[in-house]
């Protein structure tokens, strides 16, 4: 995805110019830089495909419109016919998402709207700008199971058992899906917002702050508050993925430039430091709006080595062949390692690498080998 020179780390062409178009109300020296990157490129098929896996194809296409860019007419069409595709999907989500929450409403059971489904509503001017593959809801934990049966009751296929044996305690129910409008709609129902994966929690029953209310034509959802979202957003992107996508970066830079008035920095800075730095880290890829300046300490030093790259899944990494596996497990991306543990682009990763990471490591597979163990005295008691 990326190309490093001796002297410092580059983004690739695609890259680069995505980051540029990933922004909401891009101001003008943004839309300068964006059109002199068009003006200049040539690899459309490519940057149509990598907008789409970063998620951020309609932020693509409008950035491209607003700046002014000249773009090969069927690059336009393409990205055109995304952004409608985008729409009508979540059109669709919204519609079932709405059928979902009356029917936990009319059995008094409070849901909490996650990620995409509740940040398309808030912080983007056009909820079509912030794609998605899923509904994502947080219930209370012994709820959480009257909700899939609401969904079945709801006409959803949600099964009862995980088919990975090592999804044993998970954070979220197995996947429910359903055909609506011709769209498969896929929702979770989560009873920790976070993966187990991940050294924090956040669940119905540990929130620091007070949820926030919003609206979509005329149904009312809670979310999480300013302080519990901000932890959301970061421990999401900082999970090990295939990809870390550039919608991640902009969900996390634009919801706390949204709500900089209200969010309480000085609880978040004492509280939740690796919020902080994940912003600064972040930084370096979609450059900070001017109001997170106040809050945000700057970067004096060079772009880290493969910046905006995840570690993979541990599921993925077992799969390569043994040497092959332990580099990727034991050397993992700079950036990655300073956003996961935390760590200032201005302090050492030895530490970090050579021994809190290799620890966290060790903690992934013994949760794995749990699962698995607990999943099979569970079927040894299946009918």
């Amino acid at each position: 995805m990326k190309v490093l020179n001796t002297n410092n780390y580059q983004f690739d062409p695609n890259y680069s110019l995505l980051a540029l178009a990933a922004r909401i109300n891009p101001d003008a020296q943004a839309k300068k830089a964006l059109s002199h990157a068009i003006s200049e490129f040539s690899d459309w098929d490519a940057l149509v495909t990598e907008a789409e896996n970063n998620a951020i194809a309609p932020l693509l296409f409008t950035s491209l419109r607003e700046s002014g860019s000249v773009i090969p007419q069927n690059v336009k069409r393409k990205l055109y016919a995304l952004v409608q595709r985008h729409r009508w999907a979540n059109n669709a989500r919204a519609k079932a998402m709405a059928e979902i929450a009356e029917a936990c409403d009319r059995k008094s059971i409070p849901l909490i709207v996650l990620k995409g489904s509740y940040l398309a509503h808030s912080i983007y001017p056009d909820p079509s700008l912030r794609t998605m593959s899923d509904i994502d809801l947080l219930a209370p934990p012994d709820k959480a199971l009257d909700v899939q049966q609401i969904l079945r009751d709801l006409g959803y296929t949600a099964p009862e058992h995980t088919g990975s044996q090592y999804m044993s305690g998970h954070h979220h129910l197995p996947g429910a899906h359903i055909q609506h409008d011709g769209l498969p709609i896929h929702v979770e129902i989560h009873l920790d917002a976070l993966s187990g994966d991940t050294p924090a929690s956040i669940t119905t029953e540990n929130l620091t702050s007070a949820l926030n209310v919003f609206c979509v034509d005329g149904t009312r959802y809670f979310a999480l508050g300013y302080q519990d979202q901000l932890r959301h957003l970061f421990h999401h992107m900082s999970e090990p993925a295939s990809r870390l996508k550039l919608i991640w970066c902009v969900d996390i830079v634009y919801y706390a430039s949204h709500f900089e008035k209200e969010i309480n920095w000085s609880a978040l800075k004492k509280n939740y430091p690796r919020v902080i730095n994940a912003l600064r880290l972040v930084d370096y890829i979609i450059p900070l709006p001017e109001n997170l300046r106040l809050h945000i300490p700057p970067n004096q030093r060079p772009m880290p080595a493969e910046t905006g790259v995840s570690i993979l899944p541990l599921s993925t990494i077992l799969c390569d062949p043994t040497k092959q596996r332990t580099k990727e497990l034991l050397s993992p991306p700079n950036w990655w390692l300073r956003l996961y543990y935390g760590i200032s682009p201005d302090d050492s990763l030895l530490l970090t690498r050579w021994v809190r990471h290799p620890w966290q490591v060790m903690l992934w597979v013994i949760r794995r080998m749990r699962a698995r163990y607990a999943a099979s005295l569970s079927s040894k008691g299946r009918p």
